[in-house]
């Protein structure tokens, strides 16, 4: 009887933590669950939102292109000769008229002495025939013969002269060396073998290649902003757009525009540089203006969601144009005007009209 007993208090106490245990399990879930639904709010929608302006969509065109001087000329030589002496050096700055080679001119010089003395010579023999054909004592045709040989003496010694001349080798313009050729002193330079590429650094230009549609937008006179990227730096600089050529390049397709612009710091920029060239439009119209990404196309329309307080309104609209990540839209809402308002770009395709939405600006 006592084992009996016994037996059954264990019964009732394992049977008693069983309801315990199961009954403590059943009111924990909720309080869990409850927990969750009270922390998240499924009720408005974060999105952001930048304000619709009233401004110009094609004010400007940016492209690239390589910085050269505005004035570059290769210099070459007129004359055949031997280098005398070499009087510059790659990157040196030269002026206008400088003589930068200097040739062996003793042979030059010899023909110069020699056709001068003939020159001379013809001269007087011309005068004397002259004097013989007004007495009659010979006829037009000597006459006309000697003052031929004078002429072509004449022609020689200019010839001659020039090349002399042509022994001491000039730049034409102000610049500095971009290009030096392989010569030392003894070499036998040819007529026509350039000698040295000098480069104008203060006065810089541009080319820029355009497709069909930025060549409306450009004309002559535009005012540009040119923009150079360093390692260390960005440097910027004020020019104008000189010149646009009358037809494309029938390789590309393409037209070129050329900006002409002073150089801002002429010992660091040097002509075969890229930079970014961009183009003001000061005839652009203006428009309403919204980024691309606040249309939505749905269900044949096009629309954007205003923000009005914490509510996103549908607004119904037509796209006008576009142009680059920009929009120009008009309202097909009488009463709404887009102007100074906000419009949503992000979480479009969780908005409807009336949501409520929790906005943050985008500049």
């Amino acid at each position: 009887m006592k084992q009996t007993g016994k037996t059954l208090g264990l019964l009732v106490v394992l049977l008693s933590s069983m309801v315990l245990f199961s009954c403590t399990k059943k009111t924990a879930e909720p309080l869990v669950l409850d927990g969750v639904a009270a922390a998240t709010d499924y009720t408005q929608v974060v999105s952001s939102a930048v304000e619709v302006k009233i401004a110009p969509l094609r004010d400007r065109v940016i492209g690239s292109g390589t910085i050269q001087g505005r004035e570059e000329v290769s210099v070459k030589a007129r004359s055949a000769g031997v280098i005398k002496s070499i009087n510059f050096n790659l990157g040196a700055k030269l002026e206008k008229d400088q003589v930068i080679l200097v040739l062996d001119d003793t042979i030059p010089l010899l023909n110069v002495s020699q056709l001068e003395n003939q020159y001379t010579n013809s001269l007087k023999e011309l005068k004397a025939n002259e004097q013989l054909y007004e007495r009659g004592a010979i006829a037009l045709v000597q006459l006309t013969q000697t003052q031929s040989s004078v002429d072509g003496l004449a022609a020689q010694l200019q010839q001659a002269r020039n090349n002399l001349k042509n022994m001491m080798i000039s730049t034409p313009i102000a610049g500095r060396v971009a290009e030096k050729t392989s010569l030392v002193v003894g070499d036998l330079i040819q007529a026509g073998q350039q000698v040295v590429r000098v480069v104008d650094l203060d006065q810089l230009r541009l080319t820029l290649p355009v497709g069909q549609n930025q060549l409306f937008l450009i004309k002559e006179g535009a005012r540009a902003i040119i923009t150079l990227r360093t390692p260390t730096e960005i440097i910027e600089a004020e020019g104008i757009v000189s010149a646009i050529s009358a037809g494309s390049d029938l390789r590309t397709g393409s037209w070129s525009v050329l900006v002409d612009f002073t150089n801002p710091r002429p010992n660091l920029i040097k002509a075969g540089l890229s930079a970014q060239v961009t183009i003001f439009n000061d005839d652009a119209p203006t428009y309403t203006l919204v980024p691309n990404s606040a249309l939505v196309f749905r269900e044949g329309t096009t629309s954007v969601y205003m923000v009005e307080g914490t509510t996103a309104r549908k607004v119904l609209v037509k796209v006008v144009d576009q142009y680059g990540d920009q929009s120009a839209v008009e309202s097909l809402e009488d009463d709404v005007l887009l102007t100074g308002k906000s419009v949503l770009v992000s979480a479009l395709s969780r908005i409807l009209d009336g949501s409520s939405v929790v906005t943050q600006e985008t500049l």
